[in-house]
């Protein structure tokens, strides 16, 4: 099970809360991750971080109100990011959560299941959405918009991911284990099949379609979306 520190910026006194964020953020070292709880959408923040903690840090949300934000950070080495870094570092993130979130239920923490289960659900509705909308549209533009291209069938699956986590909702909310571990492998070998093809063969043609700081730029719109 993954256990990843939390801060719950909602804790700390608004006169000190940006500067003790900032300084738990620069701290994380390559690999080390931690959650941001914030009482507002992050957005202002992750601009910030882009400026003054530049190439340092990937992220994804857990959450996106209406109550509370979570957003999940991890260090990295100061090195310019790629598509293939960015979005194949999500989905290993994502398929973390949702092997917890099947552990807890199997475990019979039904509570905690359907939590995580929620996470992963925001975190993959949120990855399919910045597909759609900023990556694909881009790419499309830059290659002269094929009507061939493999934009179209990744959007396609995506209608194929999103029906999947509903199926994980309905299962988990009734709290019935075969169904829920029948969608669980279900939705597994739906998106196994799709990051395939985004990991071999669409990210690594978009970061070489793009020349940098095109690419950079790029990657900076995904994780602002």
């Amino acid at each position: 099970m993954t256990t990843i520190p939390v801060l719950d910026g909602r804790e700390i006194p608004p006169e000190t809360r940006l500067q003790e964020i900032m300084s738990r953020l620069t701290a994380l070292a390559p690999g080390e991750s931690l959650v941001l709880v914030a009482p507002h959408d992050p957005g202002k923040l992750l601009r910030m971080l882009l400026a003054q903690l530049p190439n340092r840090l990937m992220w994804g949300p857990l959450a996106k109100g209406p109550d509370a934000w979570r957003w999940q950070f991890v260090g990295r080495e100061p090195a310019p990011r790629t598509v293939c870094d960015y979005l194949i570092w999500d989905h290993r993130r994502m398929e973390e959560i949702l092997a917890d979130a099947l552990a807890l239920a199997q475990a019979g923490n039904w509570q905690e299941a359907q939590a995580r289960f929620a996470e992963h659900a925001v975190a993959l509705t949120h990855h399919a959405f910045i597909e759609d909308e900023v990556l694909f549209p881009a790419y499309d533009e830059a290659t002269g918009n094929l009507p061939d291209g493999p934009t179209a069938l990744m959007m396609q699956e995506h209608h194929d991911v999103r029906a999947g986590i509903e199926r994980i909702a309905r299962a988990a909310k009734q709290r019935d284990l075969e169904e829920l571990e029948d969608a669980h492998d279900a939705l597994v070998d739906v998106a196994a099949e799709h990051h395939a093809k985004e990991e071999e063969i669409l990210f690594p043609g978009i970061d070489e379609t793009f020349p940098q700081p095109q690419l950079a730029e790029l990657v900076e719109k995904l994780m602002l979306a």
